[in-house]
């Protein structure tokens, strides 16, 4: 059996390694630096390996469907070799963050854990290295679209919006392309739903399920059938929206025998993971949150939630991925001013102009300087991008880091700053 990889980012070089390792023959490369490569060995081929980043509209990937290929990702690619537990966990948002508190929870009560997928290690590697043990995977929608044995002993769909239609051809696609990382699931296996969207709600899986209104949430308490899961209160992590991701990874921890006693003080010492409402510390009057992960308008919407109570100057925009940012309107009644930036700037500014001050702004650093130019003791800056960040920025790491770059800058400019 013959492969070509296409993509050569983590996952596609983890994919690359992964097959020589069993002895296969594969050709790999990318758009970049050999474009053309793919017409070459298609037809010598028996299984074309895709990076996440290739759309559906990519030529060689209809090209190799229309020549009876089979088409998988890099997921599906490494599943096939694997002989554990599979968790996946999925969502618009949140799924990152429930990956994480999920994987330090079983980790340090259960042997052979391991954390990747589409948060930081490809499951290829894992697999390269560990092909037995539990693997906590993060799946994307981009990932779900190409799976076709993958099964997860474990699932939980936190949530969805409008999201990637850049990407997907449509909604339906979209969703779609969820529901094929839980499609082969068995009656013993578990799927954790957020049934107050309909949509998830529908997902198809036969395995039993649980829904969050089966949860009692109240000010000072999460339970789960009479059993007390955690005290939202000592949570370090901002936001009902955490509330839930927390509330998940509980849920993932009981079906591993694993008791709230034995694993609350691990929610609760948790901090969060990097630009996810990350806060900097107080520079000036503003308390600076980072949250360069929103790509999303449901994630800037979770992050407005998040500060009900507090005057907010928000720095959002970059890249259009086809999102109706008015459907954030309802939760901005506590923002005074609207930064906005990147290749959506016009578009934020005319959904948001009849109900709030909005300034354009030609970079992310015009924006944090018009944002202190502006700032009264006590309010919140909070950098909320609800766009990808490709316009401007390799990444949301890249884009992450830069306003961390721009914030210290004004530490050392002298600002009063207190922690």
């Amino acid at each position: 059996m013959k492969f070509l990889v296409w993509g050569l980012g983590k996952s596609g070089k983890a994919a690359v390694r992964l097959l020589q390792s069993k002895g296969y023959t594969v050709y790999f490369g990318d758009d970049k630096e050999n474009p053309e490569l793919w017409r070459e060995v298609l037809r010598e081929v028996d299984v074309v390996v895709l990076s996440p980043g290739i759309p559906p509209s990519h030529p060689l990937w209809r090209e190799a469907e229309s020549l009876g290929k089979e088409v998988i990702g890099e997921t599906e690619l490494a599943y096939r070799f694997f002989k554990g537990e599979v968790i996946a966990i999925t969502g618009t948002d949140g799924k990152s963050t429930t990956t994480r508190l999920t994987y330090l929870i079983l980790k340090e009560f259960l042997p052979k854990v391991y954390e990747g997928g589409n948060i930081g290690t490809p499951f290829s590697e894992i697999v390269l290295d560990h092909e037995e043990g539990i693997a906590v995977l993060e799946v994307s929608s981009f990932q779900g679209k190409t799976l076709k044995t993958f099964r997860p002993n474990v699932g939980a769909f936190i949530s969805f919006a409008r999201d990637h239609l850049d990407w997907h051809p449509d909604l339906e696609d979209y969703l779609k392309s969820k529901y094929k990382i839980f499609q082969n699931q068995r009656p013993e296996d578990l799927l954790i739903l957020n049934d107050y969207v309909e949509e998830i709600k529908k997902t198809p899986s036969r395995a039993k399920k649980i829904y969050l209104s089966e949860l009692k949430i109240s000010e000072n308490e999460v339970s789960y059938r009479g059993k007390k899961l955690f005290n939202p209160k000592n949570l370090k992590i901002r936001g009902f929206h955490n509330v839930i991701n927390a509330s998940i990874a509980s849920l993932i921890a009981l079906s591993y025998g694993i008791e709230p006693k034995e694993f609350e003080e691990v929610l609760y010492s948790f901090r969060g993971l990097p630009y996810r409402l990350e806060f900097m510390g107080k520079v000036k009057g503003l308390e600076v949150y980072n949250d360069a992960k929103s790509t999303t308008v449901n994630a800037l919407i979770s992050a407005l939630k998040s500060f009900e109570s507090e005057r907010i100057i928000l720095i959002v925009g970059g890249k259009d991925k086809g999102d109706d940012f008015r459907a954030a309107i309802p939760y901005m009644q506590n923002v005074k001013l609207v930064l906005a930036i990147g290749e959506t700037r016009e578009k934020i500014r005319e959904a948001f102009k009849d109900f709030v001050e909005v300034i354009t702004c030609g970079s992310l650093e015009e924006a944090v300087d018009r944002a202190f130019e502006r700032e009264e003791e006590g309010e919140v800056l909070l950098f909320s991008p609800a766009c990808s960040s490709f316009d401007m920025f390799s990444n949301y790491v890249e884009r992450g880091e830069r306003f961390k770059e721009l914030i210290e800058k004004k530490r050392r400019e002298g600002l009063h700053t207190e922690v």
